[in-house]
C-alpha cells in the first residue's frame, strides 16, 4: 500500500521523479569528478601522467579519499588542506619538493603518504593532523622532522627510513599509540633519551645509521617485539634490554659487539638473535649460547 501511494506520488512530482541518481562515489577523472561535486567520496587519479592538481579540487565537499600518486607533481595546491573530509592522501612517488603549509587543516586525515619524493622537511602544521594514524614518508630528502611531529597523538605506523635524519624530535616519546617504527637507513648518531615512553611500540627498526649506544630507556618498551640495529656503531647493548618481555626478534648485524648482556637470559619469548659481523670471540658464543639455550643465535 505504502509503496503503491510512494509511486503515484513520485509520478505526480516532475522533480523529484525527473532527478537523477547519485552514480558511484568513485571517480577515475578530474573531469568526472568535478562534474557531480556533492556524489564523489573517492579519486582516484593514479598514474595519469599529471603535472599539477588544480585549485578546484575544493569543490569536492564529500572527498575521503584521494590516490594521486605515481605521477609527475612537484607541488600540491593549498586548496587541498580545504577538504574537510579527506581521511586517505597518497601522492607518493611523484617529484613534490614541499606540502602546503596549511596541511595542517586535515583534521580528518588518518592516512598519509608521502613517501618516494623530493621532499626536505614537513610543515609545522603537521602537528594539526590529529587523527591521523598512519605517515609514510620513506624515501625522501629529510635531515630532520619538526618538534610538532610529536603532536599526532593517535599515530599508530611511521616510516621515515631511508632518508638523511641526522636527529629525531626530542619529545618523539610523546606518541604514546605508536606501534610500529622504521627509521633505518639514515644518518642517526643518537636517539631521544625518553625513547622508553613509546610502552605500545612493538617493532622498532634503526638499522643502518651512526648510532654508538642506545638509550637505556629502550628497556621500557614493553610491548617491543622486534628490535633491529643493524650497520650502526654499537659496542655494546644496554642490560636494560632484559625488560623487553615480548621481545622475540634482535637482529644486531655489522656493529662492534663482543658479547650480549646477561639481562637477555629473563627474556622467554626471545627466540632469534642474529649478531653476525661483530666482535664475538669463540668463547663468547658459547657463552651467549648458554645463556640463551632456548634461543637460536646466528654469528655467522
Amino acid at each position: 500500500m505504502l509503496a503503491g501511494v510512494a509511486s503515484q506520488f513520485l509520478r505526480g512530482n516532475a522533480c523529484l521523479a525527473q532527478a537523477p541518481p547519485c552514480p558511484a562515489p568513485a571517480a577515475f577523472t578530474l573531469t568526472d569528478a568535478l562534474s557531480r561535486p556533492g556524489c564523489v567520496r573517492e579519486l582516484n587519479l593514479r598514474g595519469q601522467a599529471l603535472e599539477q592538481l588544480p585549485a578546484s579540487l575544493d569543490r569536492l565537499p564529500r572527498l575521503r579519499r584521494l590516490y594521486a600518486h605515481e605521477n609527475h607533481l612537484r607541488h600540491l595546491p593549498e586548496a587541498l588542506t580545504g577538504l574537510d573530509s579527506l581521511q586517505v592522501l597518497f601522492v607518493n612517488k611523484n617529484g613534490l619538493l614541499d606540502l602546503p603549509p596549511a596541511l595542517g587543516n586535515l583534521h580528518r586525515l588518518t592516512q598519509l603518504q608521502i613517501d618516494q619524493n623530493a621532499l626536505r622537511e614537513l610543515p609545522p602544521s603537521i602537528g594539526g593532523l590529529d587523527s591521523l594514524r598512519f605517515l609514510l614518508a620513506a624515501w625522501n630528502n629529510f635531515t630532520s622532522f619538526p618538534e610538532q611531529l610529536s603532536e599526532l597523538g593517535r599515530l599508530e605506523y611511521f616510516d621515515g627510513s631511508h632518508n638523511q635524519l641526522l636527529f629525531l624530535p626530542a619529545a618523539l616519546g610523546q606518541l604514546r599509540r605508536l606501534r610500529y617504527a622504521y627509521l633505518n637507513d639514515n644518518r642517526l648518531e643518537r636517539l631521544p633519551a625518553r625513547l622508553g615512553t613509546l610502552t605500545r611500540l612493538e617493532e622498532l627498526n634503526l638499522a643502518n645509521n651512526q648510532l654508538t649506544d642506545l638509550p637505556a630507556s629502550l628497556g621500557q618498551c614493553a610491548q617491543l617485539k622486534v628490535l633491529i640495529v643493524s650497520g650502526n656503531q654499537l659496542k655494546a647493548l644496554p642490560k636494560q634490554l632484559g625488560r623487553l618481555q615480548n621481545l622475540e626478534m634482535l637482529i644486531a648485524n655489522d656493529n662492534q659487539l663482543t658479547a650480549l648482556p646477561r639481562s637477555l637470559a629473563r627474556l622467554r619469548k626471545l627466540k632469534t638473535i642474529i649478531v653476525k659481523g661483530n666482535a664475538f670471540t669463540p668463547e663468547a658464543c658459547r657463552q651467549a649460547q648458554a645463556l640463551l639455550p632456548d634461543a637460536t643465535i646466528y654469528f655467522q
